[in-house]
């Protein structure tokens, strides 16, 4: 049976074909998770060099752990339905550098998962 991709899935499988040439099957479960991570770094660099996410790192607002719990789940919904870069959007508007390290996290998680099914 084959897995149907969520739209963010196939967002980030181009993202992450068009950065590592080599078949992915080829690699190693190590391997995998440093590409994944390597990939979600540029992804998470050409959103940072945004002007108005920029703006936002200006400012840190704490929030308690059951609402960062919340958004996180709400951020990894919007990158699997809509792609990485609108998740991002999304956790950058917190102005949390807990959050959005937690769902890099999370992202390798699912994304290395991901690419050994595949």
């Amino acid at each position: 049976m084959v897995e149907q991709l969520r739209k963010g899935e196939e967002k980030f499988i181009r993202k992450f074909e068009a950065l590592h040439k080599e078949r992915p099957e080829l690699a190693t479960l190590e391997r995998h998770e440093e590409k994944v991570r390597f990939t979600l770094e540029e992804i998470k660099k050409e959103i940072e060099e945004l002007p108005e996410i920029k703006r936002e790192k200006e400012f840190h607002h704490s929030m308690p752990v059951n609402q960062m719990t919340n958004v996180l789940a709400q951020a990894i919904n919007i990158a699997l339905n809509e792609g990485v870069e609108e998740a991002l959007k999304f956790i950058y508007q917190f102005n949390n550098p807990y959050l959005v390290d937690a769902f890099h996290d999370l992202l390798i998680g699912h994304f290395t998962d991901l690419l050994m099914r595949k």
